[in-house]
């Protein structure tokens, strides 16, 4: 060794040797709160060193294993729990970490480490989470094309003019659905037609998506489920975070976030989002454009304070969203009235406030209150046909949330877990058997609708109280039995029972099985205004009533090794049934859409069978598989709903190379009936079914420092729906109509997008 290499090499083992000095090992296990009283391990917990973006996953037991400096302050964050932060103490090596649960807001907090999806096993209801790891797979530039990498939800296009997305869930329409932001409805009446272009991907923290019957505590809407989307927290949140976007046909869209510590005990988190189109493209050469000239400005402000017993989320967002579309010619800058066109002129505006209070000389007591605001404003017109309309919405919550034990048999037992609660100071009382929560609401939404100068306003006024009650005194199994008591200004008395189970068999196997009723009142046009992109009169029946179903579901989770690769499993059966329905019938007659409720046969059977798999590090591969049967009753005829796909396949694969993610999707979609058009003249005829077909997605990633680049393609094999608008040469005949969609309306798109990340 050379002289000169000599102080390097000592320099080099003084440096390590300080290093070993002046760090520790330490162990621990990570444990939260159920929703049943009870402290259990806490699988892949999120480990994250504060101020860096480094960090760890807790394993399977909730146990952790981390070589660390002493001044190293260690954040855990889990689904469901409330974010805490550890300071490592010399001379102890061992650690119990606790995480108590949200209050009533039951907010998801899902760090971008955690894995990309997952089955939330604490959960009653059968919920899976897309966290913001996941959600970076795609483009997902807002909450439509969030869910490309997931099996459960369909979206598709509901119109060829407007472009307007609809989810599917169960194999029904994206109304039976509760949609909410941060555990708030939302999203619903006038948003329902186009508000998953109202949440910017980049905004998002979590999605999850909870199928069948869940708690009555946010109203009776729910029929086939609910989902939750999270926005980023504080605890998520960068400093600073900017998400770039264009596509191959020039679309631009753009996201910032950066957060601000107004106090030790008070955060804000700023949002803004904007995207432009302005490209006249007509691809299939039908003479209409294949997509609306777009423009969007979003913002949105969230207020966190956190105190000792005290913590409130407040968020505001305003939005103004414009379109238009329609025959090539018409988008000119001189547009010519004779031509087919459409323009819509949105404004949203959302305020709200949830606010929970701790007791903490009560055994685990807590009271929480949402207040929520809404106004929306739409100006629109879709060639002759006009809509304009109005929504004013209030909604407000109060949730008493407990739990108490009664006398126990086994006085020792009780004894024991009263000792061990005083050594650990625990808040927890982790064999609480009985927990509560009950609370009153009430809803007001005013809707100003003019079709063609029709008044179709109307408004409801729904107070109500519910209660909801966890028992778990049996071995392994939990039982969450609610009802809810609405009294509805026009429908009356709403009682909406629901009731879940669910058996733990182990850490690793959980079975569920659900039954409960949901309601929906219906806005024929508000919901279904891809029904004004043709040239047909709109008959609606006087008087609707509320629409009524009940869901029944069974699932289960089994997660299990096969030698070293960690498997997961999930099958489920759904079954949604019809006391009574509104039919939007396209079929029975060629010169008009008639909208009516029959409480004839109307259901839904959906299977689906899942595995997730991790053959070895880094790889994840997901197949599942799903049919539907849903059907209803048309013009006195049960058939099968039109552009509802039989069934489908699904596959995943992510994988993980160093500072490269490579994800690849791979879709196939069954086929399915088609509207009836045998008595259209022959040149307007399409065939009564539509065929299986393909879909391919992909994405590549390479993470900087501070920055990722993300390449990407979505319908990759280049499948486009024939014909997707009839009589397109002759808009204003009695034939014309985009709205009969059952595949991709555009053909394949690369998209280019670059994040700047500042912790």
């Amino acid at each position: 060794m050379t002289k000169s290499k000599l102080p390097i090499v000592i320099l080099i083992l003084l440096l390590a040797f300080t290093a070993e000095l002046f760090s520790m090992n330490i162990r621990g296990i990570v444990m939260g709160t159920d929703e049943n009283g009870n402290n259990t391990p806490l699988p892949n917990t999120n480990i994250q060193i504060a101020g860096t973006n480094r960090g760890a996953l807790a394993n399977r037991n909730g146990e952790f294993d981390l070589v660390l400096a002493e001044s190293d302050k260690l954040i855990f964050s889990y689904v469901g729990y409330k974010s805490d932060t550890l300071e490592i103490t010399p001379n102890q090596s061992y650690y119990e970490v606790i995480l108590r649960p949200e209050l009533s807001s039951q907010t998801i907090l899902v760090h971008g480490d955690k894995p990309e999806s997952l089955i939330d096993h604490s959960s009653m209801a059968k919920t899976e989470i897309i966290t913001s790891k996941g959600l970076t797979k795609a483009a997902c530039c807002n909450l439509s094309e969030s869910f490309q990498t997931n099996a459960s939800v369909d979206v598709s296009f509901s119109d060829a003019v407007t472009n307007a997305k609809q989810i599917q869930l169960l194999g029904l329409a994206q109304v039976y659905t509760q949609m909410m932001t941060e555990k708030i409805p939302n999203l619903q009446g006038l948003a329902a037609n186009y508000g998953l272009s109202f949440v910017p991907g980049p905004w998002m923290n979590a999605i999850s998506i909870s199928k069948g019957a869940s708690s009555v505590a946010t109203g009776y809407e729910s029929i086939t489920g609910q989902i939750n989307v999270e926005y980023k927290q504080p605890e998520q949140a960068e400093r600073f975070y900017l998400n770039l976007y264009s596509s191959d046909i020039a679309r631009f869209e753009g996201s910032l976030i950066t957060k601000q510590e107004l106090s030790e005990s008070f955060d804000a988190v700023y949002f803004l989002h904007g995207n432009y189109y302005n490209n006249k493209l007509d691809m299939n050469k039908d003479g209409f454009a294949d997509m609306p000239l777009s423009s969007q400005a979003n913002a949105l402000v969230k207020l966190n304070y956190e105190g000792v017993n005290y913590e409130s989320k407040t968020i505001f967002q305003a939005m103004i969203n414009d379109f238009s579309t329609g025959q090539m010619d018409f988008l000119t800058d001189n547009p010519n009235p004779s031509l087919w066109g459409s323009e819509t002129n949105m404004q949203r505006y959302n305020f709200y406030t949830k606010n929970g209070f701790v007791f903490p000389s009560e055994h685990f007591q807590s009271l929480g209150t949402i207040v929520s605001f809404t106004h929306h404003r739409q100006d629109s017109y879709f060639g002759k046909q006009s809509f304009d309309a109005e929504q004013n919405s209030l909604y407000l919550n109060l949730i008493w949330q407990s739990e108490f034990e009664l006398q126990s048999h086994n006085n020792s037992e009780s004894d024991e877990h009263n000792h061990l609660e005083d050594d650990n100071h625990s808040e927890s009382h982790a064999d609480a058997s009985h927990s509560y929560f009950a609370g009153v609401s009430f809803s007001y939404n005013n809707y100003l609708q003019y079709l063609n100068g029709i008044n179709l306003s109307q408004y409801e006024v729904v107070p109500g109280a519910f209660i909801d009650y966890t028992y778990k005194g049996i071995n392994n199994l939990s039982i969450n039995p609610g009802i809810r008591f609405d009294y509805h200004n026009v429908y009356g008395n709403l009682i909406t029972p629901r009731l879940m189970l669910k058996y733990q068999l182990d850490d690793n196997k959980v079975i569920r099985a659900s039954a409960g009723k949901g309601f929906h009142n219906s806005l024929p046009i508000a919901e279904n205004q891809n029904i004004l992109s043709t040239s047909r009169d709109v008959i609606i029946q006087d008087n609707l009533p509320i629409e009524e179903a009940w869901n029944y579901g069974l699932s289960s989770t089994i997660d299990f090794e096969l030698g070293d690769i960690i498997n997961s499993l999930n099958l489920e059966y759904f079954y949604t049934d019809f006391t009574n329905q509104t039919i939007i019938d396209l079929e029975t007659l060629t010169d008009r859409i008639t909208i009516y409720n029959t409480n004839e046969t109307s259901y839904s059977h959906n299977f689906q069978i899942d595995l997730k798999t991790e053959p070895f590090d880094d790889l994840i591969l997901i197949a599942a598989y799903r049919f539907n049967d849903v059907r209803q009753t048309i013009d006195n005829v049960l058939r099968p709903k039109p552009f509802i796909s039989s069934d489908k396949m699904f596959g995943n694969l992510s994988y993980t190379l160093d500072s490269w993610s490579f994800d690849f999707t791979l879709e196939y979609n069954g086929g399915g009936r088609l509207p009836n058009t045998s008595n259209y003249p022959a040149e307007y005829q399409i065939p009564s079914n539509f065929d299986a077909f393909f879909i391919l997605y992909g994405q590549v990633t390479k993470k900087f420092e501070h920055f990722e680049v993300y390449l990407g393609s979505e319908n990759i094999n280049n499948f486009v729906q024939a014909y997707p608008i009839i009589s397109a040469r002759d808009p204003f005949s009695e034939y014309f109509n985009s709205s009969y969609i059952w595949g991709p309306i555009h053909g394949r798109k690369i998209y280019l997008g670059i994040r700047l990340i500042y912790i």
